[in-house]
C-alpha cells in the first residue's frame, strides 16, 4: 500500500512538472503594451472610466499602490498608481493634468516598440492610421513616437462634427537601457500636435 502511495505520488509529480515546465514566460513587452492599449489608449478622455475598471472586481482590476509607493511615479502631481507586480508594471493616472502613462521596470526597447506598434494596429486600426512619426534623443534615453490620424469615417465623423482636421494622437514610447536600472519604458499619450 506504502509503495502503491509513493508511485501515484511520484506519477503525479511527473506528470504535472511538463505542464509547468511548457508554461511560457510571461512576455513583458506584451504585458505593458496590453496594459497600455486597453488602459490608457482605450480611454484617452475618460480616465474616470479607466479608474472604475481598475478598482477590485473589475475587468482591468490591478492593485492600487499605497500613496508612500506611489510618489516616485507621481512626482508631485495628483494622482494614483497601480501595480502589476509580475510584469514589473506601473499603470499610472495623473487626474489633475488627465495623462495616463505605463512605466516598465524591465524590458527590451525594440521589442517594446515592435509590440506597441503591432497593438495598436490592431486595437485601433480600423479608425486611425498607425504611422511611425520619427525619435528623439535625449542623453541616454530614446523618445520614439507613433501617431494615430483619424482615417475613413471615423475622420469624417469628427471634421463634420468639430468642422476641422483633427489633429489625431501620439503615443510617446521613452526608453533608457542605463538612465535608470529600475525603470526602462515609461509609455505615454496625448494630442498630436499639428
Amino acid at each position: 500500500m506504502r509503495i502503491s502511495l509513493r508511485i501515484l505520488a511520484l506519477t503525479a509529480l511527473v506528470m504535472t512538472a511538463p505542464a509547468m515546465a511548457a508554461e511560457a514566460p510571461l512576455d513583458v513587452a506584451e504585458a505593458a503594451s496590453g496594459t497600455f492599449v486597453r488602459g490608457c489608449a482605450a480611454h484617452v478622455g475618460a480616465l474616470d472610466k479607466l479608474h472604475e475598471r481598475l478598482q477590485p472586481g473589475r475587468d482591468l482590476y490591478l492593485p492600487r499602490l499605497p500613496d508612500p509607493a506611489a510618489k516616485p511615479f507621481l512626482q508631485g502631481r495628483q494622482g494614483e498608481a497601480y501595480l502589476r507586480e509580475d510584469a514589473g508594471i506601473t499603470l499610472v493616472l495623473l487626474t489633475a493634468d488627465d495623462q495616463c502613462a505605463v512605466f516598465v521596470r524591465k524590458v527590451p526597447s525594440g521589442r517594446m516598440y515592435t509590440q506597441l506598434e503591432k497593438d495598436l494596429r490592431v486595437a485601433v486600426g480600423q479608425y486611425f492610421t498607425i504611422r511611425a512619426a520619427g525619435q528623439e534623443n535625449k542623453g541616454p534615453m530614446l523618445s520614439r513616437f507613433i501617431d494615430l490620424l483619424p482615417a475613413g469615417e471615423y475622420r469624417a465623423e469628427l471634421i463634420k462634427t468639430f468642422g476641422a482636421e483633427p489633429n489625431g494622437l501620439r503615443v510617446i514610447l521613452t526608453t533608457s537601457e542605463t538612465a535608470n536600472p529600475n525603470l526602462q519604458a515609461i509609455i505615454t499619450i496625448g494630442t498630436r500636435q499639428p
